[in-house]
């Protein structure tokens, strides 16, 4: 499992017991960033089982996959396999009033640093949505919700798509919305060359890729 990051302390702005879930959206796979002599499914599954770890290693957060049956053979025992074409909204009402603080991330962030997500945690202390940008990218590396979902947010929301000028527009108020450090996702094969051997984690995409040269631009 990759390296806990204590969320507790998160809760000294918001209350004590604030109840949150994370999730890795399956359907945002790596398929298509497979670098050349990689197959395509095994990339995707790999970053798969990388992204989960990301969000099951953190404390004091719920996790868990929104993808096929088969994602359920990666689920630590308290984890849930949710839907796999679950929207965003109706995530948040299905989990409203077990739930305080939902983020969803994309299943080709193997080596999102835990803390990325910590900070979009401890923004929705005071936001109703939090953005993650994708780096050099057009897309979302996360994206966290308070529930129940404020009614001002726009009911499309896709991980592929940055939203933030949209809610720029649409919050009522200007701390309504935050924004997180960036990330950079694995949508194209050139991509994997911003993976870092240097940090922890991400296992089974290191393994796949063993053998290919890795530099990192970041």
């Amino acid at each position: 499992m990759s390296t806990e990051v204590d969320t507790g302390e998160l809760d000294t702005a918001g209350g004590t017991g604030t109840r949150r879930l994370a999730l890795v959206l399956a359907r945002h796979h790596a398929a298509t960033g497979a670098p050349p002599g990689i197959d395509p499914g095994a990339f995707a599954a790999a970053c798969l089982t990388d992204s989960y770890e990301v969000v099951a290693g953190l404390t004091d957060v719920q996790s868990g996959i929104a993808g096929p049956a088969k994602a359920g053979e990666l689920l630590w025992p308290t984890d849930r396999l949710w839907p796999a074409d679950i929207a965003l909204p109706d995530l948040a009402a299905e989990v409203s009033g077990e739930i305080d603080e939902l983020v969803v991330v994309p299943a080709d962030v193997p080596d999102l640093p835990a803390l990325v997500l910590a900070k979009v945690f401890r923004a929705l202390q005071r936001a109703d949505i939090v953005i993650a940008p994708e780096r050099a990218g057009s897309g979302c590396v996360a994206v966290g919700v308070s529930v129940p979902l404020a009614t001002w947010i726009p009911s499309q929301l896709d991980l592929d798509s940055n939203p933030i000028t949209k809610l720029q527009a649409a919050a009522p108020r200007r701390n309504r919305f935050a924004v997180a450090p960036e990330w950079h996702r694995l949508r194209t094969p050139t991509a994997v060359e911003r993976l870092d051997p240097g940090l922890e984690g991400w296992d089974e995409t290191r393994a796949l890729l063993s053998g290919l040269p890795l530099r990192t631009q970041d």
